[in-house]
């Protein structure tokens, strides 16, 4: 054996010999990670589960909304194909089943729908005062009598009148001479 594989076999000789490094650290780190993998596993599974609560109370006030606020609207609103409202109402069902509550047209809808039930709610106040308005008027003045205000009532003949007198043909000069004689 030459100098150089002496010198090569005892290299090798002394790495086999070298104690192994320290694993320790590095398998309580992995334990620490794994340990927080669970902890985190855990709470992502029950944000999810809240998510999924807080989803179906959300799902289910809209659907709420849409059943009563907006058919009311949909039904009143006329329009020349009845498959419009229908693709429509299929568009508002599928907001409904994603929870998109902040979705721009579902918040339109809704101020639109409130709007409409307020509208109508104004309009059937107005007419029923306009109808009690009707009845307090026909039972106040349905009778001639009735119809005094203040103890006056239409007179029952022509009222007397004194002749006039001194009627002058020229009621010009007469007027002139009145003047002038204020003067």
């Amino acid at each position: 054996m030459s100098a150089s594989d002496a010198a090569a076999v005892e290299k090798s000789a002394e790495k086999k010999t070298e104690a192994p490094p320290d694993m320790s650290n590095v398998l309580a780190h992995i334990k620490g990670l794994e340990t927080t993998n669970t902890q985190l596993s855990e709470q992502l599974k029950t944000a999810v589960e809240r998510n999924g609560r807080l989803s179906q109370k959300t799902r289910e006030g809209m659907q709420s909304a849409l059943d009563s606020l907006m058919k009311k609207w949909m039904d009143a609103v006329e329009t020349k194909d009845d498959k419009v409202k229908d693709e429509f109402k299929n568009g508002l069902t599928k907001l409904v089943s994603n929870s998109a509550e902040d979705n721009g047209v579902w918040q339109m809808m809704v101020a639109a729908s409130s709007l409409h039930e307020r509208q109508e709610h104004n309009l059937d106040n107005l007419r029923q005062e306009n109808t009690d308005l009707k009845l307090k008027m026909d039972g106040m003045f349905a009778e001639p009598g009735a119809r005094v205000v203040g103890g006056k009532g239409k007179a029952e003949a022509e009222p007397e009148r004194e002749p006039v007198q001194n009627l002058s043909p020229n009621m010009w000069d007469d007027f002139a001479k009145d003047i002038g004689s204020m003067y």
